[in-house]
């Protein structure tokens, strides 16, 4: 194990106002396989962290031993911190629904084991990563935040470049405690990059930003996968999961002041500078985002671009893309299920991107939203939630007053509210020879021929 050069313990304090865990794990046996940058990210991480006031407990290459004594240590020096921070940077995977950290000579062989021999292999080998985020949040800090620079996928793999320890299958999302932010390197199933330079790709963004002053603990985390995601042409993606209360914290401090001479010029006295702007992702990029069914990634990349470029035509071909996928997921659905929770998502995230990305007089804004509308009435529909699809319908049907669809589709959520007049109504209008959709008017004409 290689610690840190702290500071004699009598020197330090036994809490402190921002307190950091810091672990590189690299050295890894061959059959996890040993990463290039895990140490020096580590370092570099730990480096700024003191940089901006923390007291840091910095280990590398640690075993399972190792890893509880430094937590212990953490835990001494958590109580009334205003920032716990916790960040590992190596290999971790999921197992039975919890994720684990893997210190070097683990041990750990998941070899033709069943499932309840891999977690007591996972639980006696590993590090459990809840147990570091239940003694911070026990320690009751105003703030705590856990960064996993680790792989998301599960058996061992030996791609030294690559932070993961197994094939395709990824971490488990985890649920913050409240006052917790959670931050993953890359999504689930997603691979992140050990690097080529000295720090892996997630870390370099993340220094960055952690070093700017004027921005909150959330804009760090923002930029930082702005930042991954253009890098890697959005292969790589970071994740947080937050339930952040309370005041904005700023880890490097307010944004300082600009000196009055050099705003006279520009008119601007006294005023703060402003922030350098993130670059929004290529189109190419916000568009394998679409194609890959990654709406919630899609759709912030597409509010990035909207904030620095204004709405514009780029959102239309993505927004499409979704509302196909959430076709796709509707698909011989008879009721609710995951598809159909995926599909409603996708159409209300959509919305979004109406209302936030694409310009109110585009061309393609009164099909689109009636397109949006008409899946969303169809999901809930299948969700049991016919009044609002009867809403959703009656929002679509006069932005395409050529489309049958919207028009059969409000039938069956009158008829699903009992009201056999107005859906008969409805059934008779989409099966009218003005409508070009033969499907729809043949699914017309079938509901009307039921209710003889």
């Amino acid at each position: 194990m290689v610690g840190c050069a702290l500071a004699p313990a009598a020197a330090a304090p036994k809490t402190s106002p921002r307190c950091a865990l810091v672990i590189g794990n690299a050295k890894y046996e061959p059959a996890v396989g040993p990463l290039r940058n895990a140490v020096s990210d580590a370092k570099a991480v730990a480096k700024s962290l003191r940089g901006l006031g923390f007291f840091v407990i910095e280990e590398h290459n640690v075993t399972r031993d190792e890893l509880l004594e430094s937590v212990a240590e953490f835990r001494g020096k958590l109580r009334g911190a205003e920032v716990a921070l916790f960040y590992y940077a190596g290999h971790g995977i999921s197992v039975a629904g919890s994720n684990y950290l893997i210190p070097v000579r683990s041990g750990y062989k998941p070899d033709d084991a069943d499932e309840s021999t891999l977690r007591l292999l996972a639980e006696t080998k590993l590090f459990n990563a809840e147990q570091v985020v239940a003694e911070m949040s026990a320690a009751g800090g105003r703030c705590n935040l856990v960064i996993l620079d680790a792989c998301r996928t599960t058996p061992v793999a030996r791609n030294p470049r690559a932070r993961d320890a197994a094939t395709p299958g990824g971490l488990s999302e985890m649920k913050p405690p409240a006052g917790s932010l959670i931050a993953f390197a890359t999504d689930a199933g997603r691979t992140a990059q050990d690097g080529e330079g000295t720090n892996g790709l997630y870390t370099e963004e993340l220094l960055k930003y952690l070093r700017t002053p004027g921005l909150t603990i959330e804009q760090v985390f923002k930029r930082t996968r702005a930042g991954v995601m253009e890098r890697s042409e959005g292969g790589q993606i970071p994740a947080e999961y937050s339930r952040l209360v309370g005041d904005d914290i700023y880890l490097a401090g307010p944004a300082p002041a600009t000196p009055p001479a050099a705003d006279t010029a520009a008119g601007e006295l006294g005023r703060a500078p402003k922030a350098e702007p993130v670059q929004p992702p290529k189109a190419s990029v916000i568009n394998k985002l679409a194609a890959a069914g990654r709406a919630v990634e899609c759709v912030d990349a597409l509010k990035l671009t909207a904030a620095s470029r204004g709405p514009g035509d780029y959102a239309a071909a993505p927004l499409d893309t979704l509302l196909e996928l959430a076709k796709e997921d509707l698909k011989d659905a008879t009721g609710p299920t995951p598809k159909v929770e995926a599909a409603m998502k996708n159409c209300e995230l959509a919305l979004e991107v109406l209302r936030d990305c694409l310009p109110a007089d585009h061309a393609q804004q009164p099909a689109l939203t009636a397109k949006a509308q008409n899946r969303r009435g169809d999901c809930l529909l299948l969700l049991g939630r016919a009044e609002e699809a009867l809403q959703a319908y009656n929002v679509a049907m006069p932005l395409a007053p050529t489309d049958a669809y919207p028009v059969f589709n409000r039938g069956r959520a009158q008829l699903a509210l009992g009201r056999t007049e107005e859906a008969k109504a409805d059934f008779t209008a989409a099966a009218s020879s003005k409508f070009k959709q033969p499907k729809a008017r043949k699914l017309a004409l079938a509901a009307l021929a039921e209710m003889k």
